[in-house]
């Protein structure tokens, strides 16, 4: 218990010399900018090493550059996993089309049986597959998680009915 308390009270002697040496110059820069929010400049510079040790002004616009370059060189490489799996969406939705067209040529002379049904069944998954891809990806984003979703019931509720025709007729 003594040495929690002797932690406790090192703790807070220490704080206020970290807070006084590492933020007196954010505070200062951010206080003199008019067009951007205090809190905010204050918030987002001080959980910064660079920004907190910096002796001037000079010194903070360096380290909120230096963040900026690395949140951009973070949303770039984002957006190439984000292309790279669009694009493998793109080939699963192609793969989707020419499936349906496949079972739309079986369709129009009346040829409803568990072949076709199977085919819908298969291009019913695609959307799902597109969604799963883009959710376990690199990205980790899902910008068309919505039409996926419609696409999907939309593909579900076509293979119901091609399901009800083909136990129909058997």
């Amino acid at each position: 218990m003594a040495q929690a308390v002797a932690t406790l009270i090192l703790a807070m002697a220490i704080t206020p010399a970290l807070e006084i040496n590492n933020s007196s110059v954010v505070k200062a820069t951010c206080a003199a900018l008019k067009l951007q929010p205090y809190d905010y400049c204050v918030s987002v510079l001080s959980n910064d090493t660079a920004a907190g040790s910096a002796i001037d002004a000079r010194g903070v616009a360096t380290a909120a550059i230096n963040m900026t370059a690395h949140k951009a060189a973070s949303l770039s490489q984002v957006i190439t996993y984000l292309i790279d799996e669009l694009n493998s969406c793109r080939e699963i939705y192609n793969s989707m089309e020419a499936t349906l067209a496949s079972v739309l040529t079986d369709l129009q002379p009346g040829r409803f049986n568990p072949a076709v049904l199977a085919k819908t069944e298969d291009a019913s998954e695609d959307p799902t597959n597109c969604d799963i891809l883009l959710f376990e990806g690199k990205s980790h984003k899902d910008p068309i998680s919505d039409k996926n979703g419609g696409t999907n019931t939309l593909a579900r509720l076509a293979t119901a009915i091609v399901d009800f025709i083909v136990m129909k007729r058997q």
